[in-house]
C-alpha cells in the first residue's frame, strides 16, 4: 500500500484523520516561519560577530562586546547592508568610512559601483577625505560592505550633512 492510497482511504471515513493532517500542516508551516526568522536573525548577528572579529585587524584596536560595557541591546547589531557617514581613508579599492556614531566601516569599491554626486556619475577619484557620502551595498565574509552605490552627499554651511532627518525647514 503506498501513500496516496493510505490518505485516500483513511481520510475518507475519519474525520480525526484529516483533523489530525490539518494539524500537522500548520505545525510544519509554523516551524518554516520559523526557520526563517531564525536564518535572517542569524545572519545579522554574524555580521556583527565578524567585525568585532576583524576589527582590531582592519583598524588596530581593541573589540567591541560585552566586556566593553554596551550590554545587549538592539544597537549592538550592525547595519551591514549601508552607512552614511564621513570618508576617513580612501585606499583603493577601499573607502573607510565614519559612520554616524562614529564606528568606522570598510566600504569595498568594485567595477559594479555605481558613485553619484546629485544626478550625475563621478569617478571614485573625485572623492576626497572629509567628503560625506551614504553607501549601500552588501556584506561580505570579511566584515566589508560591497559597495553597489556610493552617493556623495553635499555638505551644509552649518558643518552638518543632508541626510534623511533634514528637513526643508533648516
Amino acid at each position: 500500500m503506498n501513500l496516496s492510497n493510505f490518505m485516500k482511504n483513511n481520510c475518507q471515513h475519519s474525520k480525526g484523520a484529516k483533523v489530525f493532517f490539518f494539524g500537522l500542516g500548520i505545525v510544519v508551516l509554523a516551524l518554516l516561519i520559523f526557520q526563517a526568522g531564525v536564518f535572517v536573525g542569524y545572519h545579522k548577528a554574524s555580521f556583527s560577530y565578524r567585525l568585532g572579529d576583524n576589527y582590531s585587524r582592519m583598524f588596530g584596536g581593541g573589540t567591541r562586546g560585552i566586556m566593553g560595557g554596551r550590554g545587549f541591546g538592539q544597537e549592538d547589531f550592525l547595519n551591514g547592508h549601508g552607512t552614511v557617514g564621513q570618508v576617513v581613508k580612501i585606499s583603493l579599492p577601499t573607502l573607510i568610512v565614519a559612520d554616524r556614531d562614529k564606528t568606522e566601516k570598510v566600504i569595498l569599491i568594485d567595477s559594479q559601483t555605481i558613485i553619484r554626486s546629485f544626478r550625475d556619475s563621478i569617478k571614485i577619484d573625485q572623492l576626497k577625505v572629509g567628503d560625506s557620502v551614504m553607501v549601500i551595498g552588501t556584506p561580505n565574509d570579511q566584515s566589508q560592505i560591497v559597495a553597489k552605490l556610493v552617493r556623495l552627499i553635499p555638505t551644509l554651511p552649518s558643518g552638518r550633512t543632508l541626510s534623511a532627518s533634514t528637513t526643508s525647514a533648516n
